[in-house]
């Protein structure tokens, strides 16, 4: 079968210390919020459908303010509001008393005017709604959608003052068909980016900013999340979780010649780089297998052996792909997105998405082209990363490694930099499973600065080969 080779850099710290990565043969997948690219993952997610769909947007963000305005004032000012953050809750998932309060907060909030003005004008007059304008929505209705959770709270003698009650909500019947009219006669004059830039720099209505720093001296972080419009950037950050799952990363390259690469990921050219061999099946694709990989129903009793995990090249480009947030709902139940987010008391909305197999292939692609894109100032980088793809919630977001085996590991380059002392002590762990895996062409080679092509080049240290037993 032809082959690949992979280059992996690790710092000295990673193959022992805590982690003891070449002792335990093991690769570690990291989740999106430990790559050192902000915009790792990035989707150029946009907002387009008809009346029931955004009600339901409304109503879902109803949902999740106020369970998380609950739980605050059952744990304190300790609870983690990003961390508990969950987008994929439903009415269903609550206590069968707080679905009573829901219901009854929901009505006041949906059943205004302002909101069904809101929700007519988007839907009649908006095609793709970006980020920025969802903010700005969102940001504006956000101490109206307070004053009904505390109104009601305060109804149930659950809070004893309602700091939203002298609030005049009146600039609300703003955003009227007016509004719409003029953002598009806006739009038609100025282009599109444009209006989306003067949306972003000065957001939607700034009285909710200053009602928000009324009350914000003295307030715990997790307080000024959630009480002011900080809210409606993380909500729309964790919509993502009703589209895709959780991923992990093991980075490896197909080049090893870069000096700022060596810098980078060799910790100042004292690490090493680890010299991978892929098998490349009959489509092209080159595979590592790993083993550890889980299959089954969550960690319990799962059954864990080797798998094959493809190498995905990356992509260097700074356009991303477009996705319509209300045809990507995928990390619900079918029945539990037509009812909570495709229907609006009993009526179905024309525009439900129906999950066919063509559905489902483009869905993945979107994911998957996501996830293995950066731009063009990493380029230099020559990455491909193998994936985990965590559906069921089975693999641990902290700590999730695979184990390869030795075979698989064709030699380790040492940095220019790197010290005798750590290379010995590389040597005699490499030197032991060099024996015990029958690896005998495994090589060791030492990295060098090129002088004629200004690259990192690598010789073969051919005094360190292990030699096979001689039979007697």
């Amino acid at each position: 079968m032809p082959t690949a080779t992979f280059y992996r850099f690790r710092a000295i710290e990673n193959l022992f210390g805590d982690h003891r990565e070449l002792e335990k043969q093991s690769i570690f997948f990291a989740p999106p919020a430990l790559l050192n690219d902000p915009v790792e993952g990035f989707k150029d997610i946009y907002w387009q459908g008809d009346k029931i769909l955004w009600t339901n947007l409304f109503n879902h963000y109803l949902l999740c303010l106020m369970k998380l305005c609950i739980e605050f004032y059952i744990i304190g000012d300790d609870f983690g509001l990003e961390r508990h953050f969950d987008a994929c809750v439903t009415v269903d998932d609550l206590h069968e008393n707080f679905q009573e309060e829901f219901s009854a907060v929901s009505e006041k909030f949906i059943g205004h005017d302002c909101l069904r003005n809101l929700i007519r004008g988007i839907s009649s007059h908006r095609d793709k709604v970006g980020e920025n304008e969802l903010k700005s929505y969102l940001r504006a209705i956000h101490p109206f959608a307070l004053n009904c959770i505390y109104e009601r709270l305060e109804e149930k003698s659950a809070v004893t003052d309602n700091p939203f009650k002298n609030i005049d909500f009146s600039f609300l019947n703003k955003i009227s068909d007016g509004y719409f009219s003029d953002l598009k006669k806006l739009e038609s004059e100025h282009g599109k980016d444009k209006v989306n830039a003067f949306q972003n720099s000065n957001t939607f209505f700034f009285e909710q900013d200053n009602v928000a720093l009324a009350f914000q001296s003295g307030m715990s972080e997790f307080r000024r999340s959630l009480f002011t419009a900080a809210f409606a950037s993380l909500y729309i950050q964790k919509l993502e979780q009703l589209m895709f799952p959780d991923w992990f990363t093991a980075c490896f390259m197909s080049e090893c010649t870069n000096s700022s690469v060596w810098g980078n990921y060799g910790k100042n050219h004292t690490g090493v780089c680890m010299v991978f061999t892929a098998e490349v099946d009959s489509h092209g694709n080159s595979n590592l297998l790993l083993d550890g990989a889980i299959h089954g129903w969550g960690r319990e009793g799962a059954i864990k052996g080797k798998s094959p995990f493809k190498f995905y090249p990356i992509e260097y480009e700074h356009k991303y792909e477009s996705i319509n947030f209300f045809d990507s709902i995928a990390q619900l139940p079918q029945p539990a997105v037509y009812k909570n987010w495709f229907s609006w008391n009993g009526v179905a909305s024309p525009l439900a998405q129906k999950y066919t197999d063509d559905w489902r292939e483009q869905h993945w692609n979107n994911f998957y082209k996501s996830v293995t894109k950066k731009t063009n100032d990493w380029k230099y980088e020559n990455e491909h990363r193998l994936l985990i793809c965590n559906m069921l919630g089975s693999y641990s977001l902290s700590d999730t490694t695979l184990q390869y085996d030795f075979k698989s590991l064709k030699g380790i380059i040492f940095g220019i930099n790197t010290s005798d002392k750590d290379k010995i002590q590389i040597i005699k762990v490499i030197e032991s499973k060099v024996k015990d895996n029958d690896h005998y062409d495994f090589k060791f080679y030492q990295a060098y600065y090129c002088r004629n092509s200004g690259e990192i080049k690598h010789y073969e240290m051919s005094s360190l080969r292990f030699k096979p037993p001689t039979l007697s």
